[in-house]
């Protein structure tokens, strides 16, 4: 009997795992349902016991495990099987292994080459081959192929190194290092020559010590599992060595690398590359290898490095990194600099890896992005300080990385991420649009996250299970999730219409206030009785925005928009009259000064007609210190409308001139203003209205709490 992939996958996660396993990481790792882990491991037992090998023994509380002895069993049982081919590959094991042939293989490697390792049909093959090229094309490689040359890659070293790396890597991931190793020596006393055929178990452990002795020289201590993956990819590195091979590096590059420790310790695995291979490696070479261990996961300093002028700025991106995760997550960690000095051991390498090509695999990356979606997002919204520095957009790996650091510190810290709800962006003028009110949205609501930017046609099509609000630049129909029609730039009343609706609100909340304020004062003095400071705080908090409210209630649409502030006019000879027409009224009543209304008038000067929030629409407003008294609003309906440009969508019929006294009173009112515009039929209604009466009848309507 034969063993799949994902049964192969669960054996090999039990004997790599020195205790017990249980059913649920296998469940989470596999993604797959508690009835299909049992099923899979009755299949295991069985082919187990097929094999002449002890069965896994399971213990209820616990998980799955294996002896010692049967461990090692095992592991030779299952290189054994993959290579007299009882183990089927899988189709990315099948394109992984392929792709490390190519570049690694001394001989030509034909389209035999694969069947006979492999032993699929040609047109399986040949699938994989066109699949190979569409992946490979994602690292600036093209597949090619000659009669005489047989499989090959064009492209710069450099990115054949990435791809070689990638691929290897993968499978390190999939089938464990030993594993690995132990089907490599099958390979070579069973077939011949074979891809890594120099990749005994001699060779790996000698390379596994030159870096431990680059970890000296250094001063830092590689995480295991880079340590392992190094060993393979260098490696590979000196097949490539042996076949004249070599990348070439930017002369100003060199100059920065050249100052590092790292680049002492390359030079010192060179030396002994050449010592030992008996081969040459050249000086570009070793300015390659710096990048690499240079870009390797670090798992702790054993010294501190300099803080040179690249450790400083990467401190500062850092600490904008985290200022901008709390501000979203409405958290305040007690620890940061703990926190950030984790942040920089991870992104200090990680610059490195992303600016030069160095691809890292995150295994946990699908995990990540389920289990703490959240997180994720907040991470992927603070990730954009370090891309900035980077001149290079970092990938979905990566993130989840740093995610899994912001995650491990708010499970240590005992905080919680505020309540967080998901947008949809709709545009049907393309992604730049989207892109532009995604990040309005999100800097507007920190507790918002876009999780999805499409065109109308995708909306219509796509699933909104979790989505909780869609926002549109263009007219969508309406489905089971509130939908809100905004312009790309957002007016202050679309702003103050979606902080109403979505009931979010840029501050944190009472208990966040407090703990921001406690952790202050712990810094700059020494708290007695912390229980009854905070108690005190609180009382006084509640008090004062109880008072606060009193004081300013926010009112309605009919309560700033009334009898006494409606006019009519049948033309207007230009818009700075209209605004003058239009605000008569808030100045009879004291609303504004004199001053508020050439303030209205200079914006428009300066910045052009911004005040056209939509079609026949305008809202000229300037700030309470030009010359606000009290909130309130008017309404002048231009029957044969007012140009404020030659553009005939700044035609304007309706003119609404907003007095606000701050950024928080009128926003009710113009919230129920923005809802009773964004039906046509209103601003049709008010177009044509002739009393004051048929107007009030309108905004009575949204007038409502």
């Amino acid at each position: 009997m034969t063993l799949d992939q994902r049964c192969v996958g669960i054996l090999n996660k039990i004997v790599q795992t020195p205790r017990y396993v249980p059913t649920s990481e296998i469940m989470e790792e596999m993604n797959i349902s508690k009835r299909t882990v049992y099923y899979d491991v009755d299949k295991i037992n069985d082919w187990l016991k097929n094999q002449e090998l002890e069965a896994l023994n399971y213990i209820r509380s616990a998980g799955f495990y294996v002896t010692d002895v049967t461990r090692e069993q095992i592991k030779q049982k299952i290189a054994q099987t993959r290579q007299a081919h009882v183990y089927e590959d899988s189709p990315r094991e099948r394109k992984a292994w392929a792709v490390v042939m190519i570049l690694t293989r001394e001989n030509p490697v034909f389209l035999k080459t694969f069947l006979d390792r492999f032993l699929v049909s040609r047109s399986t093959m040949l699938t994989d081959i066109k699949q190979i090229k569409q992946e490979l094309s994602s690292y600036n490689l093209i597949l090619l192929f000659k009669k005489e040359k047989g499989y090959y890659l064009s492209g710069s070293e450099q990115d054949k190194r990435s791809a070689l790396v990638s691929y290897i890597t993968e499978l390190i991931d999939g089938h464990g290092l030993d594993q690995l190793l132990t089907e490599v020596q099958h390979s070579l006393t069973a077939c011949g020559p074979t891809p890594l055929q120099d990749f005994n178990r001699l060779t790996i452990h000698e390379i596994h010590t030159l870096l431990n002795e680059a970890e000296q020289v250094i001063g830092v201590r590689f995480t295991d599992d880079i340590i392992n993956q190094m060993s393979v990819h260098l490696a590979s590195f000196i097949k490539r060595f042996a076949q004249s091979k070599f990348v070439t590096i930017n002369d100003v590059e060199k100059q920065v690398i050249k100052q590092t420790k790292e680049f002492q310790a390359a030079k010192s695995i060179s030396l002994k590359i050449e010592n030992v291979y008996r081969i040459s490696v050249p000086e570009d070479e070793v300015y390659y290898l710096t990048t690499y261990l240079l870009g390797a996961k670090i798992s702790e300093y054993k010294r501190e490095p300099i803080d040179d002028q690249d450790a400083l700025n990467m401190k500062k991106i850092i600490s904008r990194m985290v200022d901008s995760f709390q501000t979203y997550a409405c958290v305040v960690f007690t620890e940061r600099k703990a926190l950030e000095k984790n942040l920089f051991l991870h992104l200090r390498p990680a610059y490195y890896r992303i600016k030069y090509g160095i691809d890292l695999e995150n295994p946990l990356t699908s995990s990540v992005k389920d289990k703490y979606q959240d997180i994720y997002l907040l991470t992927e919204k603070v990730i954009y300080h370090f891309e900035d520095v980077l001149g290079k957009k970092v990938s979905k790996d990566e993130i989840a990385y740093v995610a899994l650091h912001f995650g491990g510190w708010i499970e240590k810290e005992g905080v919680s991420v505020k309540a967080r709800k998901k947008a949809a962006v709709v545009c049907g003028s393309g992604i730049g649009t989207s892109r532009i009110v995604q990040k309005q949205l999100e800097d507007l609501i920190p507790t918002l996250d876009v999780v999805k930017v499409m065109t109308k046609r995708e909306y219509h099509e796509s699933e909104l299970g979790q989505i909780d609000y869609v926002i549109s630049t263009t007219p969508i129909q309406k489905r089971d999730v509130p939908v809100f029609i905004v312009h790309p730039i957002l007016t202050h009343t679309e702003k103050a219409n979606l902080l109403s609706q979505i009931e979010a609100s840029p501050n944190p909340s009472l208990p966040g206030e407090i703990e921001a304020l406690m952790t202050i004062m712990k810094k700059h003095g020494v708290i007695t009785d912390e229980k009854g400071l905070q108690q005190e705080l609180s009382q006084y908090f509640i008090a004062n925005r109880s008072s606060d409210n009193q004081g300013r209630k926010k009112p309605m649409l009919n309560d700033i928009l009334t009898k006494d502030t409606i006019q009519f006019a049948d033309q207007i000879d230009s818009w700075k009259e209209a605004i003058k027409l239009g605000a008569k009224p808030l100045l009879a009543n004291k609303s504004i000064k004199e001053s508020y209304i050439e303030a209205m008038i200079s914006n428009v000067e300066k910045l052009g007609p911004y005040i056209v929030i939509a079609p026949k629409i305008a809202l000229p407003h300037a700030r309470p210190e030009d010359g606000v008294n009290k909130v309130g609003m008017s309404f002048l309906r231009i029957k044969e409308g007012c140009s404020f440009t030659e553009k005939p969508e700044h035609r304007v019929n309706l003119l609404f001139v907003l007095a606000a006294i701050d950024n928080e009173t009128h926003l009710k009112a113009l919230s129920q203003f923005s809802m009773m515009l964004s039906n046509p039929e209103n601003i049709n209604k008010l177009v044509q209205a002739e009393t004051t009466d048929e107007v009030l009848a309108v905004i009575e309507k949204y007038s409502t709490n």
